[in-house]
């Protein structure tokens, strides 16, 4: 922003100066200036720059000058005529995996760690990929998988405000405001024909995520800090831990509470296979879930997205030998985006897949032998004795029945046999099951 010289001046010489002054950057318009009666520093800075704010500098331009508000008139002095804010350039601080940058109107090329994004740049991230993009010293854009961002605006104001608009044109982007170190940083998010204007809170941190959908319209969801989403001419306020939707001709559905992070079952996982069941609790309201698996515990480094669970579990497609981090989020019926749950870990120690169902053995107990037709001919206390095996993912459950009864819980002991059709079922872990049947005789 550019303050104008405001009254006829006798200019000398001017030239421009880029300066740094409280961690903001200026490019200076300097010029000579001969003192008239009344004239102090604080008056001259005012006709010039509009306000007194950087009297100061001014100061600091002459410091043959003792006492700024005693002048001698025809006295020769070096002032800001215009003063502009150099704004910082975002700049790419993370990419994972298949990153794009494209220069205004340039084609699409590979994005890399400090590369600077100014106005009319845009980022993309592809299958598998994120992107962290940091907007200033205080906050920073992420991009999850398959998201798209433009750069409409940014600049900053006099006064150390920053202000910018990111044209969300694919996918997600988190807004996040870490420790505000500056005066203030205003980001406008623009997702079709919506508008969503970001906050911190009263501690200086935020996130908040917007996005379009597949269907139409965008979504908005506010983990921390505050946001007013506006429409079709109407505005909402959403508040941290609510969310709103947005349709694609229409104004925005009243702000709503977001899901809770589900629990995980287990947050610390070892297999010695590569093809396991994640499970977690069920959210209440919950229509489907999403699931990462990476190989970090913030999820920047996706190995596995899965969206639209509609149970609570996931069977992992195999996987090669190493640590790995997982987290999974409620969608609501609406389609808003729960908190996450915290990270678990899972170390897989062999990357051979579980395929088999387990192994079943039976010994014989009391009475009983197999006839020469091989019917098994069941005498007294004639029983049989179970040992399951699964090396892999290990036994959930053995059951039995006889004839067309429903199956029981195996609880260990031997089975007495009696005539009829006897069952023994082992399931894994997994779900794969083992299934043998008997044909018991009664002896003669």
């Amino acid at each position: 922003m550019k303050t104008a010289w405001l009254s006829s001046l006798f200019l000398l010489a001017a030239a421009s100066l880029a300066v740094a002054d409280e961690g903001l950057r200026y490019k200076d318009e300097v010029v000579d200036y001969t003192v008239v009666a009344g004239d102090t520093l604080r008056g001259i800075t005012v006709r010039t720059l509009g306000s007194d704010t950087f009297w100061e500098a001014n100061w600091k331009l002459n410091p043959q000058v003792r006492d700024p508000d005693l002048l001698s008139i025809g006295q020769r002095l070096r002032i800001i005529a215009a003063r502009e804010v150099i704004a910082e350039r975002a700049r790419v601080e993370q990419v994972v995996n298949r990153t794009e940058k494209r220069f205004e109107s340039s084609s699409w090329l590979e994005a890399e760690v400090g590369d600077e994004v100014s106005n009319g740049d845009a980022v993309r991230t592809r299958a598998r990929s994120t992107a962290v993009l940091r907007f200033n010293a205080s906050s920073v854009l992420r991009l999850g998988e398959f998201s798209q961002v433009f750069l409409a605006r940014k600049e900053t104001t006099l006064a150390g405000i920053d202000r910018g608009s990111v044209q969300i044109t694919e996918g997600d982007v988190d807004v996040v405001f870490e420790k505000l170190s500056r005066r203030g940083t205003e980001i406008e998010l623009i997702t079709g024909a919506s508008t969503v204007q970001t906050a911190p809170d009263a501690q200086g941190l935020g996130e908040i995520r917007a996005g379009k959908v597949e269907s139409g319209g965008s979504r908005v969801m506010v983990y921390t800090g505050s946001s007013t989403v506006s429409a079709a001419g109407a505005s909402v306020k959403v508040a941290s831990g609510e969310g709103t939707r947005v349709p694609e001709k229409g104004p925005p559905a009243p702000p709503e509470k977001l899901l809770p992070a589900p629990p995980l079952d287990a947050a610390d996982l070892v297999w010695n296979y590569s093809n396991g069941i994640l499970r977690w609790a069920e959210v209440s309201g919950a229509e489907s879930y999403t699931l990462a698996l990476c190989r970090d515990a913030e999820c920047a480094d996706i190995v596995v997205r899965r969206t639209k669970l509609s149970q609570a579990w996931l069977q992992i497609d195999p996987q090669a030998v190493g640590t790995y981090y997982f987290r999974v989020l409620g969608v609501s019926a609406s389609g808003l985006d729960g908190y996450i749950s915290a990270a678990g870990r899972l170390q897989i120690t062999d990357a051979t897949p579980d395929l088999e169902a387990p192994m079943i053995a039976v010994s014989p107990v009391g009475g009983f032998h197999t006839d020469t037709q091989g019917k098994m001919i069941a005498g007294p206390d004639a029983g049989l004795l179970l040992s399951v095996v699964d090396e892999r993912s290990g036994v959930d459950s053995v059951a039995v029945r006889w004839d067309d009864v429903p199956f029981a819980d195996h609880d260990g002991k031997p089975i007495a046999l009696r005539p009829g059709t006897l069952q023994i079922r082992a399931t894994d872990a997994l779900g794969q099951q083992q299934l043998i049947s008997y044909q018991v005789h009664e002896s003669e």
